[in-house]
């Protein structure tokens, strides 16, 4: 009996120090903080070796030497595709009952285009583009301009060749990038040649001015008309009296506002378009009392353009009855009445 007691004992004890100890009977779940890369593409993803229980405190780790080309990494994330719960680098949260995994955060670098003139002569303004790093997208159209001259394309140094035509399509690399505008110089002209619209060239002033730019005139291939009337005898034409080299083109211009008469002078010549080499011009105009005489000088005495011996038409009004014309026998310039009908020959600006 006594026996039997003792055995009794012995097994409450044992049994109470494993209770008490937490041996076998009693075991406590642990959880891993797993950190990915998330399609980084270099660098090593941090590690978490610290073995945690339910509730707690997970402190988030900074991403170390990880990298994502053309990517800023942004902090990390509970799901691969960032629908998850945000992370930020430092921040805590309480460890729930389940293993974790976060996944790094990237975010895709943007870059500019930034258009350079490359010449002291070249107007107008550009806004820098931004473009995603790895992304193609357009090239803004060229807004430079440089007078006379001709927008080449981009290039990627200053004395560069044309790497990209206007508008080409740019793939953005992993940094800022500057373009310089090209540009090809204006073709040269010298009296008589035959200018861009088929006509004749019969003034160089020298260099490119004047709003729009222009060097040289040149004179229609062939006359507009016969014998037309200069047109609104008895009404003076505000600001069509210009005589000098340069004033052709208002003059008709104020005279299509002042006197509505269809089929005048300068009405023929404002509403003149002839195509050369697939090209439509149609900016001709009547021209001054100077430039008729430096087409007569130039082309009718050089025997060049096809004119008659006979009277020109200038754009430039004498008064309210008259204007100025030209004899295209002897050169003579005087004025005659507004209603009488004399040859028209436009001119154009280039």
């Amino acid at each position: 009996m006594f026996k039997k007691r003792n055995l009794i004992f012995l097994s409450l004890l044992i049994l109470g120090v494993f209770l008490i100890s937490g041996c076998w009977l009693i075991s406590t779940p642990t959880y891993t903080i797993t950190y990915d890369g998330n399609g980084s593409t270099g660098g090593s993803v941090p590690t978490d070796s610290t073995v945690y229980k339910e509730n707690d405190t997970v402190t988030v780790l900074d991403k170390g030497d990880l990298v994502k080309t053309g990517y800023t990494f942004t902090g990390w994330n509970t799901a691969a595709d960032g629908s998850g719960t945000d992370h930020a680098v430092g921040s805590t949260f309480i460890m729930g009952a389940s293993d974790v995994t976060l996944y790094a955060k990237w975010t895709i670098n943007t870059y500019t285009v930034t258009f350079n003139k490359n010449d002291d002569a070249t107007t107008g303004t550009m806004t820098a583009q931004t473009i995603a790093s790895g992304s193609s997208a357009n090239l803004t159209a060229c807004a430079f301009s440089k007078t006379g001259w001709t927008f080449a394309g981009w290039a990627t140094t200053s004395d560069g060749t044309v790497e990209y035509a206007d508008g080409a399509s740019y793939t953005m690399g992993t940094a800022d990038v500057i373009l310089y505008a090209k540009w090809t110089p204006p073709a040269t002209y010298s009296l008589r040649d035959i200018g861009p619209a088929g006509g004749f060239v019969f003034y160089d002033k020298g260099s490119y001015s004047g709003s729009p730019s222009w060097r040289y005139l040149e004179a229609a291939p062939s006359d507009q008309s016969t014998g037309t009337e200069w047109g609104c005898w008895g009404v003076l034409i505000s600001g069509a009296d210009g005589t000098a080299v340069g004033t052709g083109e208002q003059n008709t211009i104020d005279i299509e506002a002042g006197c509505a008469t269809s089929g005048i002078a300068a009405d023929i010549c404002a509403n003149y378009s002839i195509e050369n080499s697939g090209v439509t011009y149609d900016d001709w105009f009547l021209p001054s009392k100077d430039e008729l005489d430096l087409m007569y000088t130039n082309l009718k005495d050089a025997g060049v353009g096809g004119f008659t011996v006979y009277v020109y038409w200038s754009s430039s009004e004498y008064d309210a009855f008259r204007a100025w014309f030209q004899y295209f026998n002897n050169g003579l310039q005087s004025n005659l009445y507004k209603d009488d009908t004399y040859r028209v020959r436009a001119v154009r600006a280039f």
